[in-house]
């Protein structure tokens, strides 16, 4: 709505008040609030709501509407705050919008302003409302949705959110041949053209090379690529001679090889069509990946990260970015410790496991829905052999984690971002035989046998999972439908994994069993030392932790040799030992031992000198000698 309009509006407002007449300017797209009581803000919020949701509109706030006639109270500028938070924080309580996800609508600003007008001795408030873009429809206050009929607000039905619900599944499957504003046939290449018809004739000829872009436009029509005469977005990526310049950030890959040094730092920007962009990042990495090689098997040469995994996760992160959101998409390396794509768009609702506030928190994606963003990308894509057409592209990552190829990956889902980040390692690095050594004795009790290499595959995928879950990031959902189906129904015959309590029966989400999920035994070893256990080192706590674990657990004593790599682990970060911090590290867990022995009796040494916790111990006079 423009000033004049607005203008219009009060100008006729104030002849009925100076003429004591009445002419009714509410309707579909006009209201009139006094909002002098909380009922009139309660009134205000669910005709936002309601403008949103159908045509947008404009509120007059300031003037009361009563039996056909009209009252200027004017808008008290003490009440802005209420304004603002109608974007910042809907309101000071839980009755605020929400999406049809129940999350807070975020987005508010880009649909809502507001002015100041003067009118009479004083002035109003306007509030003009943006009908919102039909994919972020319906939101809702107060756990209703609105929308405006007349000049009333109105419940919307369920049939009908149900109904939008469906075609805004329909968009998600649009978006890759939105047209584009400004390009025309003559903006792609007939090389480009031709090339994807010779693919495309590879096993059965299907099409004839095209010598025009005259000749060549039916094909283009048929292929999505022109839309109503106009270029698509699908087109442009596939054929267009110059891309970047009609779609700019969505067209581009940022490629950095990163090792934490400003001398070492090497940056690439890609701009070009998507069979281009594919192959150059691909390049990029590929190359880079090689510089940090892990030597094993007797001097054999094995990249940090497998060529296939490579491949499929660049890949697929072209292929399935939301094309909507100009933004390029990112690649960073950083060698002996990640791999990271952040990528434009979200995961679509249906893969999304979450509970996040549950004390066992679970942020799962489920694999292998097969529908992708951009269905007719994935079409071409396929034709040019550069993603597989299964759908396994998420199943494929657990079994590179699981296969010991990499370690753990995760997703942080934020800010229309998906950002995937592979640790270089392995899924059962030290940490993870460590923790299952601790627990070796107890695990050989429920499983009847000895822990197998999958086995530990598993429950290290969960337990990592776990931890990952808890510093709200998601992990991809391992279940029996991974080729993993053995191995989880032995270990869930063992009680050694359960379902979650929020499980489904067609996502089941599993998680280790509570005695090995313990991260820590700091309340029982505290309750055994007594009081002076408090003011005892990080390294002495961290020494009692393990030898409790071991000799509650799997009645086994340690050597202070044996001790020392966790600690180390727990003291310091990174994936690389410090042959001196090392070496003092021991010297000290040595005599620490020595000391929590012979000045405390907290553990006890045999005549191997190992030592184990002494279960039995009756707490003393603790001195706190070892902080």
């Amino acid at each position: 709505m423009n000033s004049e309009f607005v203008d219009n509006i009060l100008f006729r407002i104030n002849n009925c008040i100076e003429r004591n007449t009445f002419d009714d300017v509410e309707t579909e797209k006009v209201e009139v609030k006094d909002l002098s009581s909380g009922s009139d803000w309660t009134s205000l919020r669910e005709t936002i709501c309601a403008f949103l949701n159908t045509n947008g509109g404009v509120i007059i706030c300031g003037i009361r509407e009563r039996n056909n006639a009209y009252t200027f109270s004017g808008f008290d500028r003490r009440n802005e705050e209420k304004l603002r938070e109608l974007i910042d924080r809907p309101t000071r309580d839980d009755k605020s919008f929400k999406d049809d996800k129940n999350q807070d609508v975020t987005f508010l600003a880009d649909y809502i302003s507001f002015e100041y007008l003067s009118f009479g001795d004083g002035e109003v408030a306007v509030i003009k409302v943006k009908e919102l873009d039909v994919d972020k429809k319906y939101i809702k206050y107060n756990n209703k949705y609105y929308k405006r009929i007349l000049t009333g607000d109105k419940e919307i039905s369920q049939t009908e959110l149900r109904q939008h619900s469906e075609y805004k599944k329909e968009l998600e499957y649009a978006k890759e041949i939105s047209v584009l504003e400004g390009a025309t046939i003559e903006d792609f290449s007939l090389d480009k053209i031709n090339n994807y018809i010779l693919l495309l004739n590879r096993d059965v000829k299907v099409e004839t090379i095209k010598s025009s872009m005259g000749i060549a436009k039916e094909f283009l029509i048929k292929q999505h690529f022109i839309k109503n005469d106009a270029v698509t977005v699908l087109g442009m990526l596939v054929c267009g001679n110059d891309p970047f310049h009609f779609l700019e950030n969505r067209s581009e890959v940022v490629c950095h090889y990163d090792t934490s040094t400003n001398i070492s730092k090497d940056k690439k920007i890609f701009r070009n069509d998507v069979i281009s962009l594919i192959d150059d990042t691909n390049r990029y990495v590929w190359g880079h990946i090689k510089i940090a090689r892990t030597v094993k098997d007797g001097g054999s040469a094995e990249p940090e990260y497998p060529e296939v995994m490579i491949r499929e996760v660049i890949n697929n992160a072209i292929a399935h970015r939301d094309y909507t959101i100009n933004n390029f998409i990112t690649v960073t390396i950083e060698p002996n410790k990640y791999l990271e794509i952040k990528n434009p768009g979200s995961f679509k609702e249906q893969m999304i496991v979450l509970h996040p506030k549950h004390e066992i928190p679970i942020m799962r994606i489920v694999p292998g829905i097969h529908e992708s963003k951009n269905p007719k990308l994935a079409s071409v894509l396929r034709i040019f052999d550069k993603i597989e057409s299964q759908g396994r592209g998420m199943a494929s990552l657990i079994n590179f984690a699981i296969e010991n190829a990499v370690d753990l990956p995760y997703y942080e889902i934020k800010d229309n971002t998906i950002n995937l980040k592979i640790p270089s390692g392995k899924l059962v690095d030290t940490e993870i035989e460590t923790w299952l050594n601790g627990y070796k004795k107890y695990i050989t009790q429920r499983l009847k046998k000895e822990l197998s290499t999958e086995h530990k595959q598993v429950l290290a995928y969960l337990y990592k999972s776990e931890k990952l879950n808890r510093k709200r990031l998601f992990t991809i959902l391992l279940s029996e439908a991974n080729n993993h189906y053995d191995v989880i129904e032995d270990l869930k015959k063992s009680n050694l994994i359960y379902e979650h309590p929020l499980s489904t029966e067609y996502t089941p989400v599993y998680i280790v069993d509570r005695v090995l999920a313990q991260t820590g035994f700091e309340k029982e070893i505290a309750a055994i030392v007594g009081d002076g256990y408090q003011s005892f080192s990080a390294e002495a706590k961290k020494i009692l932790d393990i030898l409790f674990r071991f000799t509650k657990y799997n009645n086994e004593a340690l050597k202070p040799v044996d001790i020392t790599p966790e600690v180390y682990n727990s003291t310091y970060t990174g994936k690389t030992i410090d042959p001196k911090k090392y070496e003092s590290l021991g010297r000290k867990v040595r005599k620490l031992c020595s000391e929590l022995c012979n000045n405390e009796q907290i553990l006890l040494q045999n005549e191997k000198k190992e030592y184990s916790f002494n279960l039995q111990y009756s707490s003393k006079n603790n001195a706190g000698i070892f902080n």
